[in-house]
């Protein structure tokens, strides 16, 4: 969430020149055959029968009616290989067929020639490289959302995630609006009513770092506890998306399902990549999980906690950020088991993603969009109660 969010990771981890996360093993819990990278299409599907194994227990859903995914459409894409098997800005990506650095496609230059761009030569059209996925095709519309309150967040600095959750929850707004929803913290406390669960930090690695720009602690840790809880209680499990939004996120979830509802999702599940141009695209301000997805990421979090992310706390390119954020320990997770990543760029106007700032406010840290002419999902980051109320009652009619 805000209050705890990992800035300097996020305005740092730029896109460019992208180098590879070392990576300790190769995709276990669940078995992809043929890694892709799939441009979505919507119409010409025909449908098929077959099923699909599991090497860790999961939820899963329906996987029975499967429709087939025409390559080559515009501006929509999926990757199934994880990041580190897919080619850099300035390598040969005819092999691999997919990007680092996300919003990047894979294009054609030549007959044994392919590279990595964000758009097509101004030359003419292109050809994108990319095969064709298996996916799920039934609508999806149910949801289970929850965010972590951190009362003792390390900052002297005033927060105020506890007002915005309250009037969140007074409202019946943001995560308050979803099917199902919870608040996890550090403290057993009242948001208008509503009471949080608390986590306790038994593994001692809650408060091992700070962030030299916020002064917070680094919210891995009590997000690894969150979900965990998460994992026990079981609910998500009913639901089709799992939705985790910042408490400073004016969050609509009845704009976000229209977008995501008949959205294409393989049998492994899918997260949103939310941030284009970056190294790192799963941005937290807005986590959207297929069911299967993040039922293989809680299937798989204290293995990665131990080997697959065990670097989480050193950090990617060998720490110059600093520790992974949540977020980033996330998806590197749900990559190495297999879990594929959808482009959904316009579900959030989020101001710590660079290339959705304008050109003056690009070094502004805490810019967000103007909630009166703003139709995304997600507008991040407002910060004050007042600001907050404002921005939910102007953004609101948008849809």
């Amino acid at each position: 969430m805000a209050s705890y969010a990992d800035v300097e990771v996020r305005e740092m981890l730029s896109s460019g020149e992208t180098e590879a996360v070392a990576s300790t093993r190769r995709s276990k819990a669940v078995k992809v055959a043929g890694a892709v990278s799939v441009l979505l299409a919507v119409s010409g599907v025909s449908a098929w029968m077959g099923s699909h194994s599991r090497s860790v227990e999961v939820h899963l859903q329906h996987t029975t009616y499967l429709a087939e995914i025409a390559s080559g459409q515009k501006n929509w894409s999926y990757t199934m290989k994880e990041r580190d098997l897919c080619s850099a800005a300035k390598e040969n990506c005819m092999a691999t067929k997919c990007c680092k650095a996300s919003s990047a496609k894979c294009i054609k230059k030549s007959p044994t020639e392919a590279e990595c761009k964000p758009y097509c030569p101004k030359t003419g059209p292109c050809t994108v490289l990319t095969d064709t996925l298996d996916f799920d095709s039934h609508e999806r519309t149910s949801t289970y959302c929850f965010a972590v309150y951190v009362e003792d967040n390390g900052s002297p600095k005033k927060s105020y995630d506890k007002e915005l959750l309250s009037i969140a929850y007074s409202k019946k707004a943001s995560i308050f609006a979803c099917d199902a929803y919870e608040v996890y913290a550090d403290v057993v406390t009242s948001l208008s009513g509503f009471s949080t669960k608390k986590l306790v930090d038994t593994d001692g690695d809650w408060k091992f770092a700070k962030r030299k720009l916020t002064g917070q602690y680094v919210n891995t840790g009590i997000f690894y506890k969150a979900w965990q809880a998460i994992k026990e209680a079981g609910v998500y499990s009913s639901y089709d998306w799992t939705i985790k939004a910042d408490a400073d996120a004016v969050f609509f979830v009845d704009k976000l399902i229209p977008r995501i509802k008949l959205m294409p999702v393989p049998p492994q599940g899918a997260f949103l990549q939310n941030c284009p141009e970056v190294d790192f695209g799963f941005f937290g301000s807005l986590e959207v999980f297929s069911k299967t997805a993040f039922s293989i990421l809680l299937a798989n979090i204290e293995t990665c906690k131990k080997t697959t992310v065990s670097d989480w706390k050193i950090g990617v390119k060998k720490g110059k950020y600093g520790p992974m954020g949540e977020d980033l320990f996330a998806q590197i997770c749900m990559e190495k088991n297999g879990v594929a990543k959808e482009d959904a760029f316009d579900i959030s106007s989020d101001g710590l993603c660079k290339a959705k700032k304008p050109l003056d406010q690009k070094k502004t840290m805490w810019w967000h969009a103007d909630c009166s002419a703003t139709h995304t999902a997600a507008i991040h980051p407002v910060r004050h109660p007042d600001e907050y109320t404002k921005c939910l009652e102007a953004a609101a009619p948008l849809m």
